[in-house]
């Protein structure tokens, strides 16, 4: 009886109806910050605890494996063991393997690491116009809309994808979207298998039922069969990919599918401060009516301070200014942790982890699923794309290029893609706590077109933000305070070392590297090569400093240990490139200089 009381505590109102709410179909529509894996976790542990679930029926379906992680633990601390909580694709990739030698025989085919490669392989000399970039993304985006290469009107976007298709056939290969059709089609070939599926997940619940792609949404249908046992989570508000085929659509129709569906809404927010909310408000105002299945978010915590809205005569001024109040942040006793800065698109990033790094700041970089549990609890600035933060929170958000042509993106053209850059400006601001600034530049430092505030500040009340911020232009400060754990000293002349470079670098500016230019250079070139291997801006492969740091540390021949130590490139890095630029330092041969023990 105690472990079933312990699902009741600390459960608002409408938590504790979703939570007794165990059979047939059930929809939370669950506004940002408002507990809803709380509410799902609590569901399934209640179920299972009155002996109305069997956990090793129960099935928990999200999108990335930091959810679907974070899920299998809330249940596990409630005290049910057992429970299947896996990201779509691990559950697809699961059962095909379990099916494959029944349905098809032998082994599944190898799945793609890194589809750009393979991609970049199978048009290799071919008369095909266009980025394997944008290729790619249109590959992605017709397997999850369930479109072969016919069906595309552009010839060579249809040309690239059935390539592709030859290619990964010839080769025995898969990616995970073909991982999801594979299934999808042996479970709709093979009703004995879907009913093997049918007895084996009886109860099955889907995290962040918005982001939902066609694909996924037919697996779900095939997972089902005639069972009515469902439970869906989401906001419509939070609706941000549509450009890869999720679709908000089954969320905003499931009532109509399910009319005998119970419906729970939960809207008291229990992440940030009223002032955040109210701020939050004013943007679902603003937002299509499909999209306030929420309804307006009720704040719980006390007031704390105004949002600020700031804008700088340029990028390099905002990047100072974000990374000078960074550092008085942390002297103010504010943890790394509790910091981010969020862009629309990465490269803006870069500016911002040059700034930090002249002021002597340690950051990580989150890009979507690379991000992991582990980074999240090391003791570094968060620097991130709002795409790669869905679900996770800051005490203090800078949001930075709230102008039009970042926010709302330049691409993006349409009412449809205008109401979805509302949804990314709408999840970045309820990621914050208690400090939220937004951020814009009037220009880039190299000239070109005078930017405007975003349209989306426009329709929101002054009176919600810090006046200050749309009366003053702020300029680069001509005055840094460095943050530094401890002094630091040149190796070669003693002088303390001021910046965040030299630090990485372990000399002064008056100091100049030992290592001939030429090695530099050549790392530099393998960088370019890498960023588009790994579809990444340079610096998130090595910044500057970083890179120069490594090749100074290759040229002293020095072990994979030490330059483990170098900050920027940690154990990770060094354990993916100490090698590969080994191999290209060996290969360069300056005059009168030799490179040894490489």
């Amino acid at each position: 009886m105690s472990s079933q009381k312990q699902i009741f505590n600390l459960l608002d109102d409408a938590q504790l109806a979703a939570v007794n709410a165990l059979e047939g179909p059930v929809v939370i529509y669950a506004g940002a910050g408002s507990g809803k894996t709380k509410a799902i976790t609590h569901r399934i542990a209640n179920g299972c605890l009155q002996k109305l679930y069997d956990p090793q029926k129960v099935l928990a379906v999200t999108f990335t494996t930091r959810a679907a992680d974070e899920m299998a633990l809330r249940i596990s601390a409630l005290g049910v063991r057992n429970v299947s909580a896996r990201t779509f694709h691990s559950a697809a990739l699961r059962q095909l393997k379990y099916f494959w030698p029944k349905a098809i025989g032998g082994e599944i085919p190898k799945i793609i690491e890194n589809k750009y490669k393979v991609l970049k392989a199978a048009l290799e000399n071919k008369p095909i116009r266009g980025s394997v970039k944008e290729h790619q993304s249109t590959i992605e985006f017709a397997k999850t809309n369930r479109l072969d290469p016919d069906s595309l009107t552009d010839v060579d976007q249809a040309s690239a994808y059935q390539a592709y298709i030859d290619f990964t056939d010839k080769n025995n290969l898969i990616d995970f979207e073909d991982v999801l059709m594979l299934l999808v089609a042996i479970l709709e070939d093979r009703p004995d298998l879907a009913d093997e599926v049918h007895q084996n997940y009886q109860w099955i619940t889907v995290d962040e039922y918005q982001d939902v792609n066609p694909l996924q949404q037919r697996l779900l249908e095939l997972w089902l069969g005639e069972n009515r046992n469902i439970c869906v989570v989401g906001d419509s508000a939070q609706t941000i990919y549509t450009f890869a085929g999720a679709s908000a659509k089954p969320l905003e129709q499931f009532t109509n599918k399910y009319e005998e569906a119970s419906i729970f809404r939960l809207n008291r927010n229990y992440r940030s401060s009223p002032e955040i909310i109210n701020y939050a408000n004013k943007l679902l105002s603003q937002m299509p009516k499909s999209n306030a299945s929420v309804g307006s978010l009720l704040p719980t915590k006390p007031t704390t301070h105004k949002v600020e809205v700031l804008p700088f005569i340029n990028d390099s001024a905002e990047a100072e200014w974000i990374a000078q109040s960074i550092v008085e942040l942390l002297q103010k006793g504010a943890k790394e942790t509790e910091i981010v800065v969020l862009a629309r698109i990465n490269s803006q990033l870069e500016i911002v982890a040059a700034s930090l790094e002249e002021l002597g700041v340690d950051f990580l970089v989150q890009t979507g699923e690379r991000y992991s549990l582990r980074n999240r609890l090391e003791p570094k600035i968060t620097l991130a794309t709002i795409h790669a933060t869905k679900g996770l929170e800051w005490e203090n958000v800078f949001l930075m290029g709230a102008s039009d042509g970042f926010l709302p993106f330049v691409q993006a053209d349409t009412a449809e893609e205008i109401e979805e850059e509302l949804r990314l400006f709408y999840v970045a601001i309820t990621r914050a706590k208690e400090r939220l600034f937004i951020t814009w530049s009037r220009s880039r430092d190299t000239g070109g077109r005078e930017r405007i505030k975003s349209r989306f500040l426009h329709n929101i009340e002054k009176s919600l933000t810090d006046p200050s911020g749309d009366e003053t232009e702020f300029e680069p400060s001509k005055i840094k305070q460095i943050y530094k754990k401890e002094t630091l000293r040149c190796l070669y002349c003693d002088k303390a070392l001021v910046s965040g470079t030299e630090v990485i670098l372990k000399r002064c500016k008056l100091c100049p590297s030992k290592t001939p230019q030429e090695y530099l250079e050549s790392a530099k070139n393998w960088r370019t090569q890498q960023a588009v291997v790994e579809d990444l801006p340079e610096f998130l492969v090595l910044s500057d400093a970083s890179l120069e740091a490594f090749v100074d540390a290759l040229f002293n021949a020095e072990n994979e240990e030490f330059c483990m130590k170098i900050a920027g490139v940690g154990p990770d890095k060094c354990a993916r490139y100490f090698d590969e630029i080994s191999t290209i330092l060996a290969g360069v041969t300056p005059q009168e200089v030799t490179l040894k023990n490489l």
